[in-house]
């Protein structure tokens, strides 16, 4: 795989999943008053959720950042979801896990959120 966009690696991962865990579910909704959250990927038996980040510059890497702050308030308090995962999946060595942890800790994530660095092929399609 040689993906070109977060729906892309998305779709992979789901596909694995469903084989390992057959109560796997794409795009859960997570409602709040104004709002709602949607994880990727979840896995309702883990009470696990995962939001993946396709990086594929350094610039991406920081606004991904950024992202997954907003969600960790987004999906806090929720019964039915208490382990959480983002993933940023880069096609570049732009951060690495050490830094990534380091950041979570430095910023005071909140603890049910752990990041996983993941560097593979794949790159956005420039524009014409």
């Amino acid at each position: 795989l040689s993906p070109k966009n977060e729906n892309e690696v998305q779709k992979a991962v789901y596909a694995t999943m469903q084989i390992a865990f057959p109560d796997a579910v794409r795009e859960l909704t997570l409602p709040k008053i104004i709002k709602s959250y949607k994880p990727d990927i979840g896995v309702r038996s883990l009470m696990a959720a995962a939001e993946y980040k396709f990086v594929d510059s350094e610039k991406e890497a920081r606004a991904a950042l950024d992202g997954i702050y907003s969600d960790m308030r987004g999906y806090h308090g929720n019964p039915d979801w208490r382990n959480f995962y983002a993933v940023f999946y880069m096609t570049g060595p732009f951060l690495s896990q050490a830094t990534v942890d380091a950041e979570f800790q430095l910023s005071k994530a909140d603890f049910s959120w752990k990041p996983l660095v993941l560097v593979g092929s794949g790159g956005r399609k420039p524009k014409p």
